[in-house]
């Protein structure tokens, strides 16, 4: 608490000399008609906190800071207007977005881990407050893509794609969740992920990790 405390004083900087504010009241428009406009290197560099980019639809690229880390879950912010919660790169619960996911927990603990040609199977139990949806049913399974090259801020990260193919039969929806891990230590440095029926996917990319990943 006290680092949130700290922190929060310098989120609401960052909000208003960026401008982030005034991108997340226009996310809706646009991801209609707006031009993507990328975080730069300089910009996230000299935030010295954890740092994540986000993206929606085509809406400018958002920069939130890390302000929590409890055992294992992130807490991310963009000044006082949008938070991501975060669990192993995968996004638990938003707030601030057009559509939020009101909470994801895992069901039960994964069988077997990605590997190539062979799917590990995952359930989760999901929350749509503005849908009036409580403890969804969703099922996921994974499998690896191959080995691909992603570039964050002009660097050349060596990852594996790992592939989710996940579905909610309650609600008739059926995507798929797109990550980038990497290759020695299986942090997910980029990640595409679907959060609500009727949301584009998100996309996060870290900066600045919250530890070194070695």
């Amino acid at each position: 608490m006290k680092r949130v405390c700290a922190i929060l004083p310098f989120l609401m900087l960052v909000a208003c000399e960026d401008s982030d504010v005034y991108k997340v009241g226009a996310v809706l428009v646009n991801s209609v008609t707006g031009n993507p406009e990328k975080i730069t290197r300089e910009r996230a560099a000299a935030i010295p906190y954890a740092t994540l980019g986000l993206e929606l639809g085509s809406s400018p690229e958002l920069l939130l800071v890390l302000g929590t880390d409890a055992a294992g879950e992130l807490d991310w912010f963009a000044g006082d207007q949008v938070f991501v919660r975060t669990r192993n790169g995968r996004v638990t619960r938003t707030v601030g977005l057009p559509y939020d996911l009101g909470g994801s927990r895992p069901v039960q603990a994964v069988a077997t881990a990605a590997r190539a040609g062979v799917a590990a199977v995952q359930q989760y139990s999901l929350d749509f407050p503005d849908l009036g949806g409580f403890g969804a049913t969703e099922n996921c399974s994974s499998r690896q893509a191959g080995e691909e090259t992603i570039t964050i801020l002009g660097s050349s990260i060596p990852a594996m794609h790992v592939v989710e193919h996940c579905t909610v039969t309650d609600m008739r929806w059926n995507f798929d969740n797109d990550f980038w891990t990497d290759k020695g230590s299986g942090y997910i440095w980029r990640s595409r992920q679907y959060i609500h029926p009727d949301s584009p996917p998100v996309i996060l990319e870290v900066f600045r990790p919250e530890q070194n990943p070695g």
